[in-house]
Formats: structure tokens, sequence, C-alpha cells
């Protein structure tokens, strides 16, 4: 699964671009990887933030609610969560850009060849066969379909080996 870097924030603030962010100042976890590309991406843009260091997701929406932080960034998906399960998702704006790239995996045990091997071979039947859709809508469905860099994942997955 691959996700990317976002920003969630209240509609209300209309930040809807990572230039929208200039002058604001923005919740993220601290030693997390989305500190670092949002640094970089804000850099790279000529965009000046203050980046206010919270050590959880939850602490980033405190942040926002308690006017300490205009915008909260962190993984695509998991600002998605964050917003469906705040019960006001209607209150909250995605940001519209990604700004970094956050690569996820499977976790197996170790030194288990064989094992690795299957499930490579069932990812890329998935992948193949367009099941893998599938079950994107039933778990990602409310993120809406997958993204492009997503989307190419899928249709490299399912190279033959």
């Amino acid at each position: 699964f691959v996700d990317g870097g976002s920003y969630l924030a209240p509609r209300a603030a209309g930040i809807k671009s990572l230039k929208d962010l200039a002058g604001k100042k923005v919740a993220v976890a601290v030693g997390t990887t989305t500190e670092q590309s949002l640094a970089e991406a804000l850099r790279k843009n000529g965009v000046s933030a203050r980046l206010v260091k919270v050590s959880d997701h939850q602490q980033g929406i405190d942040a926002m609610n308690e006017g300490r932080a205009d915008a909260y960034a962190s993984d695509r998906a998991l600002l998605i969560g964050l917003a469906l399960d705040s019960g006001n998702q209607d209150t909250w704006s995605l940001g519209g850009e990604i700004f970094s790239y956050e690569p996820y995996a499977l976790m197996l045990r170790r030194n288990d060849a064989d094992f690795r091997l299957a499930v490579n071979r069932e990812l890329a039947r998935l992948s193949r066969s367009g099941e893998i859709y599938a079950i994107h809508e039933r778990w990602f469905g409310v993120l809406g379909k997958p993204e492009p860099r997503l989307d190419s994942l899928y249709f490299l997955n399912g190279m033959p080996e």
C-alpha cells in the first residue's frame, strides 16, 4: 500500500493547498517521516509556516481544536480516518496535495521465504485479476479511487515473476 503526506484543517480555515499554509501553524508528529517531508515541501515551495510538534495524532487534533495549530499533517489515509472518527467530518477539510511518498508493507515472519513467496504470489494474483480494486473499495472506499501512485503499484504488483 502506498500513501502520502497531506494535511487536515478546519473547513472554515480555507486551507486547500500547500501555499495556503503560509503564515500558519501546522501540527506534525515529532520524529516522523511526515515531519521531514513537510519541512522539505514547505521549503521547496517557499512557504513559511511554523511547525508545532506533537507526540501523536490526538495531540494534533487537540492542537487544532484548541487554536494552537491551524492544520495537522500526517499520512492522508490516517487523516481521513481521524476526520471520520471525529463524528464531525463535515467540519474538516483535507489538503488537495500529497507532499510525500509513504509506502506501507505487510509484516511477515523472519526467514520464512516460502510464506513470503506465497503472500507475494497471492498479491500479484489479486492485482492481475483486478480483485485488488474490490478489496480497496471495501476497506478504503471512503478515500475514493486509488490515487495514481497506488494504482501504478497495483499494476506493477501484477507483473509476472
